[in-house]
């Protein structure tokens, strides 16, 4: 995918604009009982809430229709320019030009990085916890919550659409299009691959940053090394996300995402209810 950059003048794909923003924005009320899951175990739940279930998933599908539509129709257009996108669904739904390796080539590698990461987060969070002290639970890799693994598994199916559609197709490509546009990069040489790279590294840190708001339902203030803790936790796994973003479509990032979600919010709870 690196090598082969899109053709702007190819019409916009607005079937797989569509199949994004509907897949996250309908995937967005499986969030909702992880969501109250914490909020009825954590001690300082966010307050000033609906009080009933309608007004919350009326919120949840409005939200995520905006600003996944935005993110969707923003970053396709963008990612096309510097040779990023969804190259399967493009291809199936658009009548792009197929990509020279099938849909099954992105299996592997999704779920060779999604394990990598996920062992390296739990690395993480064991020297935080048992080498500096912090207790604070770890709501992004299920450490520490009692939340049913189902609520935690339902919310699985969202995040992969929608963090990647904004955090990979819109804010990734963004940066990294600003970069070669800044720098004047021409062609597929050693400028695009730093623009990525610096592209990647900072949307791997926002994508760390704003997982911290989670911390505040177990503690208040949040102490600085949670904080630290959970940048470094989400860094390698955002930073894998995007590598496969680039190199291999965005579908690749999002099977992977899946894959790990999976892996810390479903096998993880299960295997602690077994063992401990």
């Amino acid at each position: 995918m690196e090598n082969s950059p899109r053709v702007p003048s190819r019409p916009y794909p607005w079937k797989t604009f569509c199949a994004l923003t509907l897949a996250g924005t309908v995937t967005g009320p499986l969030v909702i009982p992880y969501f109250l899951g914490l909020q009825a175990t954590a001690p300082n739940p966010m307050q000033g809430l609906p009080g009933s279930i309608g007004p919350i998933l009326l919120i949840v599908l409005v939200r995520n229709l905006i600003f996944l539509g935005v993110a969707a129709s923003l970053g396709l257009l963008i990612a096309r320019k510097i040779g990023l996108g969804a190259p399967y669904l493009e291809s199936r739904l658009d009548g792009a030009p197929a990509p020279a390796e099938p849909l099954s080539s992105i299996v592997r590698p999704a779920i060779f990085w999604a394990t990598v990461t996920a062992l390296i987060a739990f690395a993480i969070d064991a020297f935080f916890r048992h080498g500096l002290g912090v207790d604070v639970p770890a709501p992004e890799i299920h450490a520490r919550i009692d939340v049913d693994w189902w609520r935690s598994g339902l919310a699985s199916f969202w995040a992969p659409f929608g963090e990647e559609i904004l955090d990979r197709l819109f804010l990734l490509s963004l940066i990294a299009w600003l970069g070669v546009k800044l720098f004047r990069v021409r062609g597929a040489g050693r400028g695009r691959t730093i623009a990525l790279w610096v592209a990647n590294v900072v949307t791997a840190l926002f994508f760390g940053w704003y997982h911290i708001d989670s911390l505040a339902l177990f503690a208040d203030p949040v102490p600085a090394l949670a904080a630290v803790r959970t940048v470094l936790l989400i860094l390698p796994v955002g930073l894998a996300f995007g590598w496969l973003y680039w190199r291999r479509g965005l579908e690749a990032a999002i099977l992977s995402h899946f894959v790990i979600d999976i892996i810390v919010h479903v096998i993880r709870p299960i295997f602690d209810g077994w063992f401990f």
